[in-house]
């Protein structure tokens, strides 16, 4: 590790840069042909190497910067941007990288070339009745058709791939589906486009339907066969398929890795259409890839129901004909193999379902929090007096009269759990509200596909479950212990007579939400909780739908934006040039200079934003001469185009 931190690197000149809209910027090395998929922040980091520092010196600068990068997360990213040829030392002999020639195919005309090949194969595939082989030599035909059929589909990709100017490689012989194939690498598609992938992943779809158009001339029922199943593989909803490539190219807004729609099939779906109120971003996408899943696994079904039923019949004719056992072997074989298919078809259906309702209702019962409140340990619990002085600096409790205060230490509970405990979990009912007061806790929010995505980390003092007592809904989010950590807990009857009634549920839900949430920011930790709670009450929330703008280029702008959850882009003249994540802000060069909106900010996918008026923000940075100064740093560092509005 020593010979690396004194190492100086640079980007290597042989890489070609793409910005997707959604703020990643993918880089190909074009002499490796390693791919890299960078965040916002990692493109900062790498955009420091310049062959004049050491890697140490680099991470002391961030360092100093204030940017608090995770040196472990700083590490991995060099270690792997320099094995895979995006870093090199900065005495290295420049590399001459193949040129990407222009764009020489009609994308139009490709796309319904492939679409009338599939036509084709479908028609014939549709008209024929599949007769499973009696003899082994039947069966070998199959594969050695499976076998051409996959081949010629990579040689149709590769010859698309070329025609779009992009890079053919990884040409190879696999063997991993049973039969020896030839393919190629086709992850290029992605640095020319989505329509480029589109037309990519339909002509390698085009290629067992020309095996079947031909097998139908030849009337090769071998061929025939071999194709339908040829078609199944490249055509599965399930992994990085030539089926898959395409729902995603045409489909989906975002474009991210890997891709996400099967977790949303097991996790999401039966929620979803059972709760059709409720929305996600790439609904139709999701939806999309389901249905074509349902399909894909009926099809699937038919034919292997279609083969079993002709391998029996084959079967009860050999027994009625006396043949000698050894002719039955390949038959029964078939049979078992298809019968077991069958049943693993049924088995992930069924899976699927059950997986589906039991998320389904298990949200609509308060299990996960009924159960760690059950088994949580009562702990050591404070004095009153501790827990009132606790209590105190938070800024919540701190509107409370003393006695009002001590009556809400009566009441509360206190409990330890053990690390790793989910606490509340999202979309469950829930009817507690928590205090941290020692070790910390996770809070994650479910993704449109069901992942679970990291919010923030919450410490002693704060407080999260008050949402869903404040407007009787579900949790928005699920909080997990992520070390043995001690709460005060107060459950819902005392927190309407002891709180609500006495702050009133506005008060409470912008104390919690927007007080806690701008304590933890560097802007304002060492604001006095009184001056905080007023200024919390001049912020208002913004909700933003995913491409939604808040602010607009050229365009006056009369508010300053804090991000509060998800994620924002700052676009100048159409070019993504940073990405906001919560805590970060925006809108205050405008509002201090007075001048139309430098950049647009709009939102990458549903975010949710702070929003304060201009004649609060001018008072704010006149308030606070620490927080006057942050801003203005910040704006210095934005003023020469890579910031916001």
């Amino acid at each position: 590790m020593h010979a690396l931190t004194t190492k100086r690197l640079r980007l290597s000149p042989a890489i070609e840069v793409r910005d997707l809209p959604d703020g990643t910027r993918l880089l190909k090395q074009l002499v490796l042909t390693e791919y890299l998929a960078l965040d916002a922040g990692q493109q900062r980091t790498l955009a420091l190497f310049d062959g004049q520092k050491t890697v140490e010196e680099v991470l002391h600068d961030l360092l100093r910067q204030g940017a608090h990068p995770n040196i472990r997360a700083f590490y991995d990213l060099v270690l792997n941007a320099l094995n895979k040829g995006f870093l090199e030392e900065a005495d290295a002999t420049d590399v001459t990288a193949p040129e990407i020639s222009a764009v020489g195919e009609s994308r139009g005309g490709s796309m319904a070339f492939s679409g009338v090949l599939i036509l084709a194969g479908a028609a014939a595939l549709w008209h024929s009745e599949f007769a499973p082989g009696e003899r082994l030599e039947d069966w070998f035909k199959v594969l050695v058709f499976m076998s051409a059929g996959l081949s010629l589909a990579y040689a149709l990709a590769a010859s698309t791939l070329s025609r779009f100017g992009r890079q053919v490689y990884g040409a190879r012989v696999r063997w991993d589906r049973l039969v020896p194939f030839f393919t190629i690498d086709v992850r290029d598609a992605f640095m020319g486009g989505r329509a480029c992938e589109a037309a990519v992943g339909l002509r390698t779809l085009s290629g067992p339907f020309v095996v079947a158009a031909l097998s139908w001339l030849a009337d090769s029922n071998a061929g025939m066969l071999a194709a339908a199943f040829t078609a199944l593989v490249l055509g599965s909803p399930f992994g990085s398929t030539p089926a898959h490539s395409l729902l995603h190219a045409l489909f989906r807004k975002r474009y991210e890795l890997p891709h996400c729609a099967d977790e949303f099939l097991g996790k999401r779906l039966i929620s979803q259409l059972l709760d059709w109120k409720r929305r996600v971003s790439e609904e139709n996408y999701y939806l999309l890839h389901a249905t074509y899943s349902i399909l894909w696994l009926g099809t699937l079904f038919r034919l292997a129901n279609s083969l079993m039923v002709a391998v029996g019949e084959q079967v009860v004719r050999t027994l009625s004909e006396a043949r000698p056992p050894d002719d039955l072997a390949v038959s029964y074989i078939v049979f078992g193999l298809l019968g077991f298919g069958l049943a693993a078809i049924v088995v992930y259906a069924l899976f699927l379902v059950v997986r589906g309702v039991q998320r389904h209702i298990a949200t609509r019962l308060a299990t996960t929090e009924t159960r760690s409140l059950r088994n949580a340990d009562a702990g050591a619990r404070p004095t009153d007096d501790a827990a009132f002085e606790f209590l105190r600096q938070n800024l919540l409790f701190s509107q409370l009269k003393p006695e009002d205060l001590r009556s809400v230490v009566q009441a509360m509970k206190f409990l330890s759990v053990p690390a790793d405990t989910m606490i509340i979990r999202e979309h469950e009912p829930g009817d507690t509200m928590f205090v941290v007061y020692s070790g910390s806790v996770g809070v994650t929010k479910e993704d449109d596909a069901g992942l679970p995505v990291d919010v923030a980390t919450l410490g002693r003092g704060d407080i999260f479950g008050e949402i869903a007592l404040l407007e009787k809904g579900e949790r928005t989010s699920s909080v997990r212990a992520r070390e043995a950590a001690s709460l005060f807990v107060l459950a819902k009857p005392e927190f309407d007579r002891l709180l609500a009634s006495n702050l009133g549920s506005a008060a409470i839900k912008t104390a919690v939400q927007v007080c806690a949430f701008l304590r933890r920011r560097p802007l304002f930790a060492d604001w006095h909780p009184q001056a905080l709670m007023k200024l919390a009450g001049e912020f208002s929330f913004v909700d933003c739908k995913a491409g939604e703008v808040v602010i607009r280029e050229g365009e006056p702008n009369d508010a300053f934006y804090i991000v509060y959850e998800g994620q924002f882009g700052v676009r100048k003249q159409g070019v993504t040039s940073a990405t906001l994540k919560p805590g970060d802000f925006c809108g205050e060069i405008s509002l201090l200079r007075d001048i139309p909106a430098t950049a647009d900010v709009l939102a990458t996918h549903p975010s949710r934003a702070l929003r304060l008026a201009r004649a609060s923000f001018l008072q704010l940075v006149s308030h606070d001469f620490f927080t006057g100064l942050a801003i203005d740093d910040a704006l210095r560092a934005r003023a020469g185009g890579k910031g916001a509005a």
